[in-house]
């Protein structure tokens, strides 16, 4: 009997626009599903395999015997993992998947033995090839990803120091209006100080001129009653 840790299958080409969601799905109609194990890349894009552990040994071996099985129009393999499943990438699950690439089906009236391995290698290939040029793209975009990090990181940098720039030369400017309105300010409250002071200058001198020429009136007026004593006296 069927040791409960090895109700495990692995299942290969599996269509890439399955995710485990859906395998899981899949898989339930032939009995509960405990746990959907789909591998991806480090991109996070599947790998076109899984391991399915099986509830109970009736699921695992329902799908075992009821194949050839396919999806969305792929043939997919299906056979026992034969290991206990540890962990979604453990060594003992990437050494099984090397050891099961050889293709596999049972036959019915609908697929020959001969048809499928066939297909399976021509399948196998192209998922190689596509798989390859795939990381090639993601490599090149992540290169290109920062790249244009780092250039917008070196343009903020430019662009926060001509903006500290401007701003330090706006504040200097700021500064130097502000001096400047103060320096007209003082010239014109200076002005004006002299205007008045010289305005008040010319009016004592006008008052003064007054004065003198009042005490010149006076003194003729005395140099005059002198001269009148004098014709008198004599």
């Amino acid at each position: 009997m069927t040791d409960k840790n090895e109700w495990v299958i692995f299942i290969k080409n599996i269509p890439y626009d399955i995710n485990e969601n859906g395998l899981s799905e899949w898989c339930m109609s032939f009995g509960p599903v405990k746990e959907c194990s789909l591998k991806r890349d480090r991109f996070g894009h599947s790998r076109g395999f899984a391991f399915v552990s099986f509830a109970n040994i009736d699921g695992y071996s329902n799908i075992l015997s009821s194949g050839p099985h396919s999806c969305l129009g792929r043939p997919l393999i299906v056979k026992s993992a034969n290991e206990q499943k540890s962990s979604n990438d453990s060594p003992s699950y990437a050494s099984d998947q090397q050891s099961q690439a050889t293709s596999f089906l049972s036959t019915n009236d609908n697929f020959s033995s001969t048809t499928v391995d066939n297909g399976v290698a021509f399948d196998d290939e192209n998922q190689n090839h596509l798989a390859n040029l795939r990381d090639e793209l993601e490599a090149n975009l992540e290169c290109l990803q920062i790249a244009h990090d780092h250039e917008v990181k070196i343009l903020s940098e430019k662009l926060a120091k001509e903006k500290k720039l401007y701003q330090d030369a706006l504040e200097s400017y700021k500064d130097v209006e502000e001096n400047l309105t103060k320096v007209r300010e003082d010239n014109i409250r200076i002005r004006t100080s002299l205007i008045k002071n010289v305005m008040q200058t010319f009016n004592i001198r006008r008052n003064l001129a007054r004065q003198i020429k009042e005490q010149i009136n006076n003194c003729s007026q005395i140099e005059g009653q002198c001269d009148t004593l004098r014709q008198q006296t004599t």
